[in-house]
């Protein structure tokens, strides 16, 4: 796992960060792992994560893995960490999700699909948000690449033009 790092994300009113590594990640507890893929299509998913959640006993993991171009050292991504961890944890914060927590791991990497492969316990249940087109997308194909290693995919596809929970 050379080519990423990451960190968590916890929630008070304005989270700290911790860096660890994905091997680190395990814990008893069932998981219900929540994609970010973007903040309209992720407030989806985490409303039914949460439901998820609560019917499951289960702790909920939103997972942002960053994708950094080979051009670019992997600490020096396009986007600045500090506003990719700001807009995490505003996301979090700002929907009214109760009693449910989730916390939140932002990783740098070069791939994606093979970042959360590392980060994910063998057969998670993950949920990932999109939108619903006839044309594969990038999250469903990233959808499609995590149920053929064996994970459990709930896919939240949202329409064109739904507003966003969170204005």
């Amino acid at each position: 796992m050379k080519d990423q790092c990451n960190s968590a994300i916890a929630k008070p009113a304005r989270p700290s960060v911790s860096w660890e590594t994905a091997e680190g990640l395990g814990s008893g507890r069932l998981e219900v792992n929540v994609i970010f893929t973007d903040p309209q299509a992720t407030a989806a998913a985490l409303k039914t994560a949460g439901s998820l959640a609560r019917d499951l006993g289960a702790c909920t993991r939103v997972r942002a893995a960053i994708a950094v171009p080979y051009a670019l050292p992997l600490d020096k991504p396009p986007v600045s960490v500090r506003f990719t961890e700001g807009l995490l944890s505003d996301l979090v914060c700002r929907l009214e999700l109760g009693t449910f927590e989730p916390s939140v791991h932002l990783y740098l990497c070069r791939d994606q699909v093979e970042t959360l492969l590392q980060a994910l316990r063998p057969n998670s249940l993950v949920v990932i948000g999109g939108r619903k087109h006839w044309w594969p997308t990038a999250e469903r194909r990233m959808a499609r690449a995590l149920r053929s290693k064996g994970h459990r995919i709930v896919f939240v596809g949202l329409k064109r033009g739904t507003k966003s929970d969170l204005q």
